[in-house]
This record gives C-alpha cells, structure tokens and sequence, in this order.
C-alpha cells in the first residue's frame, strides 16, 4: 500500500471511527490482559481484572441503632441493689380507700336503724362517721331538706352478715318519737368514711390493725455470647472490625431483648432441661413492671386535649407520696398527639433536659411535671398508642451484678475460637405501686 493510501485511510478513520476495529485485550493464558493499542482505563480495567481497582472504604462501620433502651437505662441510673438470691420478695402496706359504694338500695323508711350493704363493709369501722354523696340530709326539724348537708350516718354496730348496722345523723323527722328515719339511697351511691365518734362514757373502739404482706420478684438471667476463630481473627479486613465491635452489638442487643422482659415479662419459676442441660433445672422470669403499676388511665378514644392530659396528670400524682417530677414513657403515636396539643394551661417546654441516663422535654402542670421521652419499645411491641408514667424514685433493680467472662473454645475441644459470654442476673421492681401509671389511649 502507498503513502497516500495510508493517508487516505487514516483521514478516513479521523472522520468516521467506526471503520476502526473496535481496541480489544488478549487474555494471556498464564496471567494478564494485554492491549496493544488502548490506553489502560477504568471501564477497560474493570472488565478484565474487578477487583484490581479499590473502592473507597469508609474505615469506621456505621453502626445504626435507632434508639436508646429506656426502662433499662433508668434502672441502671437509679436505686439499684446487689440480690443475693433470684427470688426478692417485697413488703408493702397500702392504705384503706376512703370510698365504698352501696350495692342495694335503701327505700325510705321510718326505722331508727337498718343495716347497708356496701362494696366493701371491711373497710368500715364501728363507730365510723359515713357521709352518702348524693343524697342530702335534712335540717334538725326533720322535714326540711338541708341544702347545704349530705345525708350523714353513724355505725353502731355490724349484723350477722358484716354490714355495717347505722343510724341517721340528720335524717327525716318519725312522729311521735324523737327518733329520725332514713330517706331513700340509690344503689351506687358513693359513700365517703370519716371520723369515728365515741360515746360520753365510751373508752374503747375496733382496734385498726396493718400487717405488711409481701410479693415475689424474680431474677432472670439474661445472656449473649459471642465467638470468633482464629482465621476470622487474623484476616485483615477492608474496615476496622474487632472482637470488640461485635462485644458491644450483641450488649445492645442483649439489652433490647432485656427491655421487653422489664416491661412485659410474666414472672414465673419453671424447671426444664433445655438444649445445655441434660438435667432439669430451675429458669427464672422475671416479671414485668407495666402490670405492677396501681394506677390506670384511659383517654378512651377521645382526642388528646389540654384539658384531659390535665385530668391525667390529676390522676398520675394525687392520692399517692411520690415525688412532683415523673417520667413519662411512650409510644410514637401518643408522642406525636401529645406534641401537636396547644398548651396553654401547661406546655411542653422546648428545651431538653436529661435525667436518669435519658434526655426528655416537659409537660408542666400546677399538679406535676411528666419528663416526657419516646421508648421504641412500645412500638416494638405494638403499643405505639401507650405511655408509662413512672416515678424513677420508686423503681428499684435489683441484680447480681454485670459479669463479662472471657473464654476460649480450643481448650475444650470444642472449636477453634475465642468466646465472650455477657450475663446479668437482675430484675425490677415498682415500689409504691399508686405512684406509677398506666396510660392507654
């Protein structure tokens, strides 16, 4: 070929390369991608050797964990006692309620004393002053309703089946004696205890006697373990990911679980063989504090207001010696009703603020502060709708303590690895069940 035809082809070339052969790589049979007329690129590289070219590799792993454990961390930040035992047994002592409600009605009747039938007549002592809400007494002419006083009675004593035996104090007038008659009572009217109130020469009345009684709590014992062999550990890797690293994702994980059991475990003591065990022993569950609560507070389906999230509240701190600053644990969808609520008798205060272990932000009202915080958890278990108020004073753990123990599988003959086991003993417990709460929406 001449010169000029050389010429020729190359201007050819220069204005249309598709006369070109398409650049090609020989793969050299011992190794190798030559190419003879091509540059060596990117796009050419990765198609003859993959994983020649190195990808940019954010060393530190990013670890993703959408939320704290709640319960878990206040427990840890609060009163917390060393067990000596799986089985903690709790005396309480709660008071008499003030209120009984009559389960019979009373007809009107001119009888200087009759007997009632209460929802609880243990509760009512002889001697004791009864005030019936609702239904008003009447003035000391006994035919004038008293505007101002409700019927009032007074126990004299009890009949055979243990309803309390009572006289009127300002009942209806019964001619011709001096005596007073009962006006009529509702069934379920609501009646209040009061004072006891002794004769002139009167010197004793019922004894009033407390005996604590006591509730068992059990101590579980939680655990996670992780392994690594040898190969694995001395396999340099494109991130930095150590023993340590999967220590702490299997404490995180370890303490999620352990989440769940505190506010929903059953406690129980069963005996069981199991996968390690050939014999049967003795598993403790420890029980989870959402039913230890004494307290219960429904919105029942209605939109969360200010003026129902302060009956709430009127309902979390009164009638019980807790302290006028509570958590308020809950669930995302009572979390975002309670945030689009326009407070004006209380607010939730902008700024947060931590305690416990936790960061929150503040429901204040003139009965109590609620430090209010979200708990995953409550999704988890599908309360999202659900909240916990819970007095911090009053939760206790107990526990054996946190224990790491460091161990390795080739000494038994077992593989070749190294072991963590993480294991703690421990349980919860509400002291002054009326000071905690459960809200339902």
């Amino acid at each position: 070929m001449s010169i000029a035809s050389v010429a020729v082809l190359i201007i050819l070339a220069v204005l249309n390369p598709g006369l070109m052969m398409a650049a090609a790589t020989t793969q050299l049979p011992h190794g190798g991608a030559i190419g003879i007329d091509e540059a060596s690129s990117v796009t050419r590289t990765k198609e003859d050797a993959e994983r020649l070219l190195l990808d940019d590799i954010e060393e530190k792993v990013q670890v993703i964990r959408p939320y704290g454990v709640v319960l878990d961390t206040i427990s840890r930040h609060g009163d917390v006692k060393t067990a000596d035992a799986q089985t903690v047994r709790h005396y309480a002592i709660d008071v008499l309620e003030m209120t009984v409600t009559t389960t019979a009605a009373v007809t009107a009747t001119n009888n200087p004393q009759i007997a009632i039938a209460t929802s609880d007549d243990q509760i009512i002592a002889r001697d004791q002053t009864l005030l019936v809400e609702g239904v008003q007494g009447y003035m000391n002419d006994g035919t004038t309703i008293d505007p101002s006083n409700e019927l009032q009675l007074w126990v004299v004593n009890r009949d055979t089946n243990g309803n309390p035996i009572v006289r009127p104090i300002n009942g209806t007038k019964v001619t011709p004696t001096s005596q007073m008659g009962f006006p009529a009572i509702p069934v379920g009217s609501r009646i209040l205890r009061m004072g006891r109130a002794g004769t002139e020469s009167q010197y004793a009345t019922d004894a009033y006697s407390g005996i604590p009684t006591d509730f068992p709590q059990y101590l579980q014992k939680f655990m996670a373990q992780i392994e690594e062999t040898t190969l694995h550990k001395i396999r340099e890797k494109e991130v930095k990911w150590t023993f340590s690293d999967q220590e702490e994702e299997a404490i995180y994980d370890m303490k999620r679980t352990m989440n769940m059991s505190f506010w929903r475990g059953r406690p129980n003591v069963i005996k069981s063989t199991n996968w390690r065990t050939e014999k049967a022993e003795e598993v403790y569950f420890t029980g989870g504090v959402w039913n230890m609560a004494g307290k219960e507070f429904s919105f029942s389906g209605l939109p969360i207001s200010h003026n129902n999230i302060v009956s709430m509240m009127k309902t979390a701190f009164v009638g019980n010696e807790s302290q006028s600053a509570k958590m308020f644990i809950m669930g995302s969808d009572l979390l975002e009703e309670f945030e689009q609520v326009d407070y004006i008798k209380h607010q939730l205060a902008g700024l947060r603020k931590a305690s416990y272990g936790v960061e929150f932000t503040q429901v204040v009202s003139k009965f109590g502060t609620l430090n209010v915080v979200h708990d995953q958890t409550f999704n988890d278990m599908g309360w999202n709708d659900r909240g916990f108020i819970l007095d911090p004073q009053f939760l206790r753990k107990w526990t054996y303590g946190w224990k790491t123990e460091t161990f390795d599988l080739r000494t038994s003959m077992q593989r070749d690895s190294d072991a963590r086991l993480l294991m703690e003993i421990c349980g919860l417990v509400l002291r002054n069940p009326e000071a905690h709460m459960r809200v339902i929406r």
